[in-house]
C-alpha cells in the first residue's frame, strides 16, 4: 500500500465517521458525500497508474461502483476492497452525466496507466456540481455557476 492510499484510507476513515455521527445537516453531509467520491476517483486512477491494472468506475443514479480486470480480461466488480466496494449515495445526491473528451460515457471510465480527463456532472442539496479530473490526476469540484 503506497503512502497516498494510507493517507486516502485514513480521510475516508474520518469522512465515514462525520457521516455517521447525526449532528450534520443535509446539505453538509452532501458536501462530505462528494468530497468522498472526489477522493476515491483519485485513488482509483492513481492505484491504476501505481499497480499497472487498469479499474473502472461505472456512476448509478444514486451511487457508483469500480471493477477491475481480471486474468482473463473480464471486468470484475470490487468486493474485496472497502474504498472501491459499491456505494449508495444519500437521499437527495443523484449523478446524472459522465463524460470524457465531451462524449458522454455510457460502458463506465476506464483508468490505467494515463491520466484521464473526465467530468462527472451530478446534483445535491446544493444545487447541481460537476467532479473535473485535471491533467494532475486530481479531482476538482466546480458548482454549476463557476467555470470549469
Amino acid at each position: 500500500m503506497t503512502l497516498i492510499e494510507v493517507v486516502v484510507v485514513l480521510l475516508l476513515i474520518g469522512l465515514t465517521t462525520a457521516l455517521a455521527t447525526s449532528a450534520f445537516h443535509p446539505g453538509q453531509r452532501s458536501d462530505l458525500e462528494i468530497e468522498r467520491l472526489a477522493l476515491v476517483l483519485e485513488t482509483a486512477a492513481e492505484r491504476a497508474r501505481v499497480r499497472g491494472t487498469p479499474m473502472r468506475f461505472e456512476s448509478l443514479r444514486h451511487g457508483y461502483r469500480f471493477s477491475r480486470l481480471d486474468t482473463a480480461g473480464n471486468w470484475q466488480v470490487v468486493v474485496d476492497d472497502p474504498i472501491f466496494v459499491e456505494h449508495g449515495l444519500p437521499t437527495g445526491i443523484a449523478l446524472n452525466r459522465l463524460s470524457r473528451d465531451d462524449q458522454e460515457v455510457d460502458d463506465g471510465l476506464v483508468f490505467g496507466s494515463d491520466i484521464v480527463l473526465y467530468t462527472l456532472e451530478g446534483v445535491s442539496a446544493a444545487g447541481p456540481f460537476s467532479l473535473v479530473g485535471q491533467a494532475s490526476g486530481t479531482v476538482k469540484r466546480v458548482s454549476a455557476s463557476a467555470p470549469a
